[in-house]
């Protein structure tokens, strides 16, 4: 009786063990093998070794959250590229990837061949969803300030093909972009050159700009300029990349105390609020909208800001602070202290 008890238990307690060892394998496709990475700052991100040794094994080749939460899963490494917005057609250029569908801008702007695959003419506002998923891509990346390409990336999505949207209105944002995409196409040293030296770049100018106290601040006003009054707006950090930087360089934005600036160019508050310095960057075509802001800037009232009679006002070229300068980040701040500490930079 004894030995039938001893051998019963020890037979209970194999079955327990081999069912722990069972319990603790991953499905396939979610293993630790599994390239995944977020857009999240701070998030740490596999080899790209390891990425094809999960699509060797059947798992997903790379894993990643967009800017919008959604877990992007990528099969394959992708082939055949659709790229909905034309600075981001640069960063996957730069990443070493090949834009195979896109937007006329993106053409215009030398960040794809003349002969691309095109949904939409101009700068990705109005997508041809239909004709997009008929020329099959099997990755698609779209801004996430554009409604309508929100709207494709959850549409495509619905039809089976990754879509990822992407934010970029600062510096950290466009680093966590460019990782992603150098991860996917496995060009680690397109991030090395494009993204890390660029970084120490950014960070040596930064260092750069003497400390001020909140009353030292230079004050400054940031207009994006159309080529009429409805399309002539002032701008802060919250809704602008420039912004941003100028904010990051030491500066005081007068349109934060005064949100009416955000909907049109308030004589009244600008005279109040009298900056040191006014940024302009320009809109759609350049001619005319430099041509209405010089109307403006003549105006009696402008000419007697202290920013206009000191000649401190500046039209910011368009490729670094109208578009987002990618690449050359650190050109661009380079550029913003140089106008702000012209002695000390």
């Amino acid at each position: 009786m004894l030995k039938k008890l001893t051998a019963l238990l020890l037979a209970l307690a194999a079955a327990a063990s081999l069912a722990a060892c069972q319990g603790g394998q991953e499905p396939n496709g979610t293993n630790g093998n599994t390239h995944e990475a977020s857009s999240q700052k701070g998030s740490s991100i596999e080899t790209d070794s390891e990425a094809e040794s999960a699509s060797a094994s059947g798992g997903a080749y790379y894993s990643f959250q967009d800017a919008s939460g959604e877990q992007i899963t990528l099969r394959e490494k992708p082939q055949r590229v659709a790229v909905l917005f034309s600075s981001f057609a640069d960063v996957w250029e730069t990443a070493g990837g090949r834009v195979d569908i896109t937007v006329g801008e993106s053409v215009e702007r030398g960040f794809a061949p003349e002969d691309v695959l095109l949904v939409d003419d101009g700068a990705g506002k109005t997508i041809n969803q239909e004709l997009l998923l008929s020329y099959e891509p099997d990755f698609v990346i779209c801004s996430a300030d554009l409604e309508e390409q929100v709207k494709t990336a959850e549409f495509l999505r619905k039809q089976g093909v990754p879509a990822a949207v992407f934010h970029v209105e600062e510096f950290q944002e466009y680093l966590d972009m460019l990782k992603i995409c150098t991860d996917i196409t496995g060009d680690q040293e397109a991030y090395e050159t494009y993204g890390t030296q660029v970084r120490e770049e950014v960070e040596a100018v930064l260092a750069s700009v003497p400390e001020t106290g909140e009353a030292e601040q230079k004050r400054i006003l940031f207009i994006r300029a159309g080529s009429k009054y409805s399309a002539t707006k002032a701008k802060t950090a919250e809704n602008n990349f420039v912004c941003v930087m100028l904010k990051e360089l030491g500066t005081y934005n007068i349109a934060e105390n005064a949100p009416v600036l955000l909907d049109g160019l308030s004589q009244e508050e600008i005279l109040m609020e009298n900056p040191d310095y006014i940024f302009i960057s320009t809109m759609g075509k350049e001619e005319a909208a430099r041509a209405y802001m010089d109307s403006v800037l003549q105006e009696e009232a402008w000419q007697h800001l202290d920013a206009v009679k000191e000649g401190r006002y500046a039209y910011l070229p368009k490729e670094l602070f109208q578009f987002k300068p990618n690449k050359r980040w650190g050109e661009a701040y380079r550029y913003l202290a140089d106008l702000l500490y012209p002695k000390e930079s």
